[in-house]
């Protein structure tokens, strides 16, 4: 007894068990305040965006959309197609999550987010399938709003930019359409047709679609696929792509787009490639009547490209005051001006001049430099400055309203929508797109909201640059410093 209160007196055991005691408690604090935390955070998203990037923030450019629609009243409702543990386990998932956590935060009085498990309660998903006509799944992500009627259905893919030759993830683009598709529930949202039937290149859910399908979701419109041999253009519609068509239009199908530009003041966006336009005749013929030729070459440009061959064709921007370089004013006000590049161009040409004729006028939006050459099978190349992109505008008056009415028809080459110069923040081919589309009445067009890159060792020089950075690297910097160690030398050497 007397050994055990000898112990229990002892100095060692008296400070080494208050120190034991105190660092029990310590890390027993420690573990109780991260599991509040925690649970603070998962319920409420509480979470410090420092990626240098910010994936997951909303910029100023966003903000300014959103704020001239998200006024009182209007609610907006995020649903996740699966439970919370499920998103944030899956990698792709977790970054939108993070950046639907941004906007709920930004907007805590419009913007609410939900959790539907579709397969543990496929009952609760009756109203949008019963819509949709088929079944969610749990990489969809559902945006509705109470000033439309119909929602907006997305995959995780729509969040993310691909790079079409490695198919690997270039980029994060939840701010872009997160925004684009708020901003376009609470607005009119024209519609824009695809067509299809011709060998298009559009895309579908399964296999994803091609940027340009993407790029005009981001602009607000609402986006389907019509057949014109089976189907009409509906009366609402605004635009309708056609998306580097392999075979020809039927006279009936050519029809059905003149009746659309004509009587609905509908607008045409013709993306075509050069190997494809001796099978054309039917659509070549209408577009005439529109002022546009279409030659059956190809141009090139050795100098002024992205490629060894010259085919990747970097083009140069008219600055006249009129309609067709209005589509790029803005890009060359930018201390670094990105070029727009187009694979394969074709050449275009204007049968009408500049003239107006049947209240149409014809301008060029995107010319080749003078070091490109045109070239045909059979024919020598010449070299010259050749139209790239162009545009025609087709005016007339309402008799009821006497307002001006307008509607284009925008001619480029298949290569220009390609996806590595759509989906990249580098060139210009995006922003002219985006311009044109503000041409269409459409007024809220968030187009200067940029992709997240997640790393980019891209290089947008042309050939012409390459070789003189080539130049200055291997052979004028070693002759400089050549220079200056024989000077160095000789004036050592003398004395």
């Amino acid at each position: 007894m007397e050994k055990k209160n000898s112990l229990l007196k002892d100095r060692r055991f008296k400070y080494g068990s208050l120190a034991v005691g105190l660092t029990v408690a310590f890390v027993a604090l420690v573990i109780i305040l991260n599991v509040v935390v925690y649970a603070l955070a998962y319920s409420y998203g509480w979470f410090i965006d420092l990626t240098g990037t910010q994936y997951y923030g909303i910029t100023e450019a966003s903000e300014r959309y959103l704020n001239m629609v998200l006024n009182d009243g209007v609610k907006i409702k995020i649903v996740f197609c699966q439970e919370k543990d499920r998103v944030l386990e899956d990698s792709a998932g977790y970054y939108i999550y993070r950046c639907v956590e941004t906007f709920r935060k930004a907007y805590p009085n419009n913007i609410s987010v939900e959790y539907l498990d579709v397969i543990k309660y496929p009952q609760l998903a009756n109203i949008y399938t019963t819509q949709l006509g088929h079944s969610l799944y749990t990489y969809n992500i559902i945006i509705e709003s109470n000033q439309s009627t119909s929602f907006r259905l997305l995959t995780y893919e729509n969040f993310y930019t691909f790079d079409q030759e490695s198919g690997s993830i270039y980029a994060f683009n939840g701010e872009m359409r997160f925004t684009s598709t708020i901003v376009g529930l609470c607005t009119d949202m024209p519609i824009c047709y695809f067509t299809t039937g011709h060998g298009e290149y559009v895309g579908n859910e399964d296999s994803g679609y091609s940027a340009l399908y993407d790029m005009m979701l981001d602009a607000g419109f609402d986006v389907r696929t019509v057949d014109l041999s089976t189907a009409d253009i509906s009366e609402e519609a605004k635009v309708v792509v056609v998306n580097n068509p392999i075979y020809d239009f039927s006279a009936a199908e050519v029809e059905k787009l003149a009746y659309f530009t004509g009587n609905c003041q509908g607008n045409i966006m013709l993306f075509l490639s050069p190997e494809h336009q001796d099978n054309l005749d039917e659509l070549k013929e209408w577009m005439s009547e529109w002022g546009i030729g279409i030659e059956n070459g190809q141009i090139k440009d050795t100098s002024n490209c992205l490629d060894t061959e010259g085919v990747h064709v970097v083009s140069s921007y008219p600055t006249e005051d009129t309609f067709g370089p209005s589509l790029h004013e803005d890009l060359r006000t930018l201390e670094s001006v990105p070029k727009t590049v187009i694979n394969n161009p074709i050449a275009i040409t204007h049968i009408w001049g500049e003239s107006m004729r049947d209240n149409r006028d014809v301008d060029e939006v995107l010319l080749s430099y003078p070091s490109s050459v045109y070239c045909e099978l059979d024919k020598p190349d010449t070299r010259g400055v050749y139209n790239l992109m162009s545009v025609v505008k087709q005016s007339r008056y309402d008799n009821i309203t006497q307002d001006r009415i307008n509607n284009y028809m925008l001619v480029t080459s298949a290569g220009y929508a390609e996806d590595q110069y759509i989906n990249s923040n580098a060139y210009g081919n995006r922003d002219i797109l985006f311009a044109y589309v503000r041409q269409l009445g459409k007024t809220i067009v968030p187009m200067d909201i940029e992709f997240k890159v997640f790393a980019s060792e891209e290089l947008d020089i042309t050939t012409a640059e390459a070789y003189t950075w080539t130049v200055v690297l291997t052979a004028v910097i070693p002759v400089c410093v050549l220079a200056v160690g024989t000077a160095v030398y000789v004036r050592r050497k003398r004395m």
